[in-house]
């Protein structure tokens, strides 16, 4: 929030009280509008107008309507409880679709000997800028690599299992790698970062260890063999469509696809860290918030300057320079909500952002996500709820203010896809210790890792995740890259959890180490009712039980192939799970009719 928005809103409780509902729109030059409407000309602009009406006294319900264009920002909007009043709606103007861009065209590109077409960034030369994605005509553009498709695999573990490995010199000619470039390194459900630090004969060492500070995170762990790739030097720019950015020179190389004309493309690097933060607090929560058919899109997150070490779901371990601290953070969202009530997101689109999509986070309740598109991002798609690492008194916040979990929110109609781009450990949709969560009616496809992920405990302590419904999704084509997921993930303790009427398919058998699932209950599920699913094209089994306690199937429709099973049990009992009225069909005689309700009624009915 700026220095004069700030100096307004302070003055508030001095204001006498005033009645004008304000209506702006953020348009370019004078435009004839119905009386009580105003011009404005930037967001930032229509924000200072509605916090001079709020210093007024006027706390009515406020609109902003946006204009077919694209408003560029460098900060995210900020919106506070004060500025937002009795309700603030952010809204297209009618056959319109504004687009908020947390990105900065990149311009003055050259052909090169050899094809490719450079330019050179000032900002990124001299220390101001970074950044790890470039969209291309609106397409995410590839990070040059090696293997340009598919992997390598780790000949052996250095000693300490961290910090180095040697590599095939068949899969990987030494003279590609240089400091430039980071190891994306591929564990069973996560991904590690990290920039290489040196490379001698056929031995690469990092700059910062390998995986989480658990030692099951260490590289050898899942597979002798790990799957690995390089990113990010000019060097791996080799095929069409990749490009790398050179941090000392601060030069841009691309190489086009067939037919692009230099002249005749867009570049847009993101620059804004996130595009929208509405907090609220506990004490004054914010409330009746609406934004409604405005696409979203730009934002950056290059990872931390001590790489990235995923736990699961997109949570990484933060760190020093000398190694790791053990704590995990989540990667932030383009727009996150914090102790919100009431509030909309409706008809929108979250796409090409750095980190994660949407965030609905700690102290959020009765807030509603509709018809809304989140794609092609590089974490998670939507959050719900948050992890168990903040503190109340001293205390873990579950254990000394449950109260304080987000409750009752909604994502309707929604579809979630393409998302864990760069973080593959990432899942479309995670609900964390929320309770009471309605994720209904979404398709949630095309991703690496699970598709909803619901709890944040691995045994059965209670906490306040509970009572949620997941019910009339389409789920399917997840689980692409890693393991040990599935359509649907579960945690912990969760009475009155309900899994109903969804649509799960093509869970295919990949290259790590566990298997992947129809649904998979992890570590301390209970009293969880999985009910009226269909289940079919599935490489393992529909159904994984690991550790996990008593729970209830009924109703539902397994389509088999010859021999399959419908569960797994690792570490779990079956006599602990109530089977009832279950059917079990032949793959040879399916078809997709049968769940073509389900299919046919998810999704946005707009997009």
């Amino acid at each position: 929030m700026n220095v004069r928005i700030a100096a307004i809103l302070a003055a508030l409780s001095l204001a006498p009280p005033a009645a004008a509902q304000l209506r702006l729109h953020v348009m370019d030059g004078p435009v004839q509008l119905m009386k009580g409407h105003e011009t404005v000309p930037s967001i930032g602009a229509a924000l200072e107008r509605r916090a001079a009406a709020r210093s007024a006294g006027d706390a009515s319900p406020a609109t902003i309507y946006l204009a077919h264009r694209t408003y560029r920002i460098t900060e995210p909007i900020a919106l506070n409880a004060v500025l937002v009043g009795e309700g603030l709606t952010i809204q297209a103007n009618p056959s319109c679709e504004p687009v908020v861009s947390g990105g900065r065209p990149i311009e003055g590109f050259e052909e090169q000997p050899g094809g490719t077409w450079r330019t050179t960034i000032e900002a990124v030369r001299n220390g101001e800028w970074w950044f790890e994605q470039l969209f291309v005509g609106g397409r995410r553009a590839t990070r040059g690599r090696h293997p340009n498709t598919g992997h390598a695999r780790v000949v052996a573990a250095g000693p300490d299992n961290r910090t180095s490995f040697s590599f095939d010199p068949d899969e990987l000619p030494p003279a590609l790698i240089d400091a430039r470039s980071e190891v994306v390194l591929l564990h069973d459900w996560s991904t590690s970062r990290v920039r290489i630090g040196s490379v001698n004969d056929e031995t690469i060492t990092v700059a910062n260890p390998i995986g989480c500070k658990a030692p099951h995170y260490a590289i050898t762990n899942f597979e002798p063999h790990p799957r690995f790739f390089i990113e990010g030097s000019p060097k791996l720019v080799d095929a069409p469509g990749e490009w790398a950015l050179d941090r000392a020179s601060g030069q841009l190389t691309y190489m086009p696809l067939p037919g692009e004309s230099i002249d005749a493309l867009e570049f847009i690097a993101p620059l804004a860290p996130a595009l929208l933060h509405a907090t609220g607090t506990r004490a004054a929560p914010l409330r009746n918030l609406h934004l409604k058919g405005v696409r979203f899109e730009h934002a950056a997150w290059p990872i931390p300057s001590y790489g990235y070490a995923e736990g699961q779901a997109a949570f990484y371990e933060k760190r020093d320079v000398e190694g790791s601290g053990g704590t995990r953070d989540t990667i932030p969202a383009a727009i996150e909500l914090t102790w919100c009530d009431g509030c909309t997101i409706e008809d929108c689109v979250i796409a090409s952002v750095g980190g994660s999509g949407l965030w609905v986070g700690e102290g959020c309740s009765d807030c509603l996500v509709v018809e809304t598109v989140v794609r092609d991002v590089g974490g998670n798609g939507i959050l719900v709820g948050e992890a168990a690492g903040r503190t109340v008194e001293g205390r873990p916040w579950w254990q000394s203010a449950p109260e304080q979990a987000a409750s009752a929110n909604t994502i309707r109609r929604c579809r979630v896809e393409t998302c864990g781009r760069r973080f593959f450990g990432a899942v479309g949709i995670w609900i964390g210790l929320a309770q009471q969560t309605t994720i209904e009616r979404c398709e949630i496809r095309d991703l690496p890792y699970t598709g909803i992920s619901i709890g944040w405990r691995w045994d059965e302590t209670p906490t306040p995740c509970r009572g949620h419904v997941i019910t009339g999704n389409h789920i399917h084509g997840v689980m692409r890259t890693l393991s040990d997921g599935g359509g649907i993930y579960t945690l912990g303790l969760q009475p009155g959890t309900i899994l109903r009427g969804n649509a799960i398919h093509d869970i295919r058998r990949n290259a790590g180490r566990a298997p992947s699932n129809g649904i998979f209950f992890d570590q301390g599920t209970s009293e969880t009712l999985t009910e009226s699913n269909v289940f079919w094209d599935i490489d393992t089994t529909p159904l994984r039980w690991h550790w996990t306690y008593a729970n209830r199937v009924a109703g539902n429709t397994f389509v088999l192939s010859e021999g399959q099973g419908i569960a797994r049990y690792n570490r779990a009992k079956a006599e602990d799970i109530d089977y009832d009225d279950n059917k079990t069909l032949s793959a040879d005689g399916w078809s997709e009719r049968l769940a073509r309700e389900i299919i046919e009624g998810a999704g946005p009915s707009k997009r």
